[in-house]
């Protein structure tokens, strides 16, 4: 569903520009207290990598596929081997069909009050000037008008903020990511497709903070385009190397040096965001994917695969055997 809001906001950048991304890996480019702080968050983590596992209970066969929400041309040689399991499926469980897109592209042109400021002071008037200017100078980069940016929910605006120029471009020009291509994939072959939550699952999860807590943490620092490019890349190259147990901490550890916040704050502030995207819908997801009956085919972002509260660990303590496949 994030690739899905990212894709509806590309839609609405009308001045966005064409650009390459240029963004490289982080990992080689890490200090040596931020090695051993990932090495610690890493430490005893359950299921840390392996884009593909099997998961085994009585009759039921569950697919975990950790899927890439952003367009790579390595892609399609991975959903061509992934094809048979798709095809062969009894269903396919996804963040997001063709369905909850339709839905989200009707809710964003018809109930501004999800991603907009409709009444009351816009950012600008909710923001110390010299947070308002680096903020309008991130929006222009990424081809927002900055009187557009001002009028954004403070949740919408640093969700679209956190995407270099490059990938909500490629958004715009009708690149897929491994969800997509395997949803494709589904509907060639009959496999029925569900989602796993409503449409507007994020805009609850995410609007739920009041909103001067929302401004006061998007004033906290906003990411460069190099930046995000980065963090981009490492994602990425992260993700082929099956490596999505490292994302997030390595997220964490990276962005403490990029705000200016002590480390408790910072730790809570990410913690609560984890939440929210990762540890509460994965619950709510868990029970949709265990009453499924066959053979299904679970396809959602690699990031919700590890960890103690990720999909794999959860299904592991509901008593499935699982098994690591080639990917």
């Amino acid at each position: 569903m994030l690739r899905t809001l990212l894709f509806m906001s590309a839609l609405l950048l009308p001045q966005l520009a064409f650009a390459t991304c240029n963004g490289t890996d982080l990992r080689a480019r890490l200090a040596a207290d931020q090695t051993t702080e990932l090495d610690a968050l890493m430490r005893d983590m359950p299921y840390p990598d392996g884009n593909h596992w099997v998961a085994h209970k009585g009759d039921q066969t569950i697919h975990l596929i950790g899927t890439i929400h952003v367009a790579d041309p390595r892609l399609p040689a991975v959903a061509d081997a992934l094809a048979p399991v798709i095809a062969s499926a009894d269903a396919l469980l996804v963040e997001a069909t063709e369905v909850e897109e339709e839905q989200l592209k009707d809710a964003m042109a018809t109930r501004p009050e999800l991603i907009s400021l409709t009444s009351g002071p816009t950012l600008i008037d909710m923001m110390p000037p010299e947070d308002w200017d680096k903020l309008a100078h991130a929006a222009s980069e990424r081809g927002i008008p900055p009187f557009m940016a001002a009028k954004f929910q403070p949740w919408y605006l640093s969700l679209v903020l956190g995407m270099p120029p490059c990938v909500l471009t490629s958004m715009q020009d009708g690149g897929e990511g491994l969800d997509k291509a395997l949803l494709h994939i589904a509907q060639d072959n009959d496999v029925p497709a569900t989602a796993l939550e409503p449409f507007d699952t994020l805009f609850t999860l995410m609007g739920q903070d009041p909103l001067e807590e929302q401004v006061a943490l998007l004033s906290l620092g906003v990411m460069s385009v190099q930046q995000s490019e980065d963090m981009t890349a490492t994602l990425i190259e992260q993700y082929f190397d099956e490596d999505h147990g490292a994302i997030l901490p390595l997220n964490r550890v990276v962005a403490r040096s990029w705000m200016n916040l002590p480390d408790a704050e910072f730790d809570a502030l990410f913690d609560d965001m984890l939440d929210k995207l990762i540890t509460q819908r994965n619950a709510n997801w868990l029970p949709k994917i265990t009453a499924s009956q066959g053979v299904t085919v679970v396809a959602v972002g690699a990031g919700h695969l590890g960890g103690t509260h990720g999909l794999l660990n959860l299904l592991a303590d509901e008593g499935y055997t699982l098994r690591r496949q080639p990917f």
